[in-house]
């Protein structure tokens, strides 16, 4: 097969799949770092069982966080496999500046993972442009 056969990888193909993946990432790390606080709300019924309590808080929204990046992960998706062309330009501006603001706000998070995703949108060749 000779180099001029090949066909650059088209990486807005994935864009679902990489938000899928740090929404899984996402969860896994808010259950490692807050699974002694979930199964307290889980032992206390559910209902109300937050509180004040910040560390219970964070270990939910760290949850809840990465199962709405696993969802819209899967959104995207599907409207990639679907439409077969990238999703719309502005969801990467919009996760360009969710990511830059994160950044500047907790340094050392998980926020830069949405920065090469942001791009990858933002910089895919479209036709109808």
């Amino acid at each position: 097969m000779s180099m001029e056969s090949k066909r650059p990888i088209e990486l807005w193909k994935y864009s679902g799949i990489l938000l899928i993946a740090t929404g899984v990432i996402h969860t896994a790390v808010g259950i490692a770092l807050g699974g002694e606080y979930l199964w307290e709300i889980l032992n206390d019924g559910l209902f109300d069982a937050l509180g004040d309590d910040a560390h219970r808080n964070f270990a939910f929204w760290f949850l809840a966080m990465g199962i709405i990046l696993i969802i819209l992960g899967h959104v995207l998706h599907h409207y990639i496999s679907r439409e077969q062309k990238p999703v719309p330009r502005f969801i990467g501006y919009y996760f360009l500046g969710l990511s830059v603001v994160g950044c500047i706000i907790v340094p050392v998070s998980g926020f830069w993972l949405f920065i090469p995703q942001a791009l990858i949108i933002i910089f895919a060749k479209r036709n109808d442009v």
